[in-house]
């Protein structure tokens, strides 16, 4: 009995290390490549309040004149969109984002200045400082 248990133990662990190194041990790795693009975005609802199309419109109209050779050229940019679509919605999840958001990205670095932004939606001067000092963290 002791013979015919230390066999079968013996089968199935030689079985078990042959499964193992078939296979094989060439994994391709892949590689990802991270855009060193800079992107201001803007996540929102269908409904909105005007302080929310001025986060939108301020923000982007600083984007726009801070960085204006940069977004010529295409390395930075803004971008809205409306949560309540599915494309969008999918985006929102890919970045962490629920619900209304600000948020500065560059490669796998972001910065949220969602408070910010709602604080400032009406200063301009002060909402495009804060887009500034958080592009310089992400860049």
């Amino acid at each position: 009995m002791k013979k015919l248990l230390f066999i079968s133990l013996a089968i199935i662990l030689t079985l078990g290390t042959m499964s193992c190194s078939a296979q094989t041990k060439d994994k391709k790795k892949s590689v990802t490549s991270i855009s060193k693009k800079v992107i201001v975005y803007y996540f929102h609802f269908t409904q909105r309040c005007n302080t929310c199309h001025a986060v939108e419109d301020n923000s982007k109209k600083a984007v726009e004149i801070l960085y204006a050779s940069q977004v010529k050229k295409g390395e930075y940019a803004f971008e809205g969109y409306n949560l309540d679509e599915a494309k969008s919605k999918e985006l929102g999840k890919k970045l962490g984002v629920e619900g209304q958001t600000l948020l500065v990205t560059c490669g796998n670095k972001k910065e949220d200045i969602t408070s910010q932004g709602f604080m400032y939606a009406h200063d301009f001067d002060k909402l495009k400082a804060e887009i500034k000092k958080a592009v310089d963290k992400v860049k």
